[in-house]
């Protein structure tokens, strides 16, 4: 019970960002939180546990591709 309330606020604090770099700034630093992808398509888990609704498709445009990079320090 408490890991699905700890994945609802973390849902509700990911809608509270305002970029793309937000997204991936609160993902990376969250403890127990990853962004996971295979073959192209990606969704985020806790503590190894798929977040309902984090599904998504590709990233597909340069500017999110260069937030990728900024924050990998390249």
């Amino acid at each position: 019970m408490l890991a699905v309330v700890i994945m609802e606020q973390i849902v509700k604090e990911l809608k509270a960002c305002k970029t793309f770099y937000e997204f991936l700034v609160y993902i990376r630093d969250t403890e127990g939180l990853e962004l996971v992808q295979d073959n192209g398509w990606y969704w985020l888990e806790y503590n190894g546990e798929e977040i309902e609704g984090t599904g998504k498709e590709r990233f597909t445009t340069s500017s999110e591709m260069n937030d990728l990079l900024r924050l990998a320090g390249l």
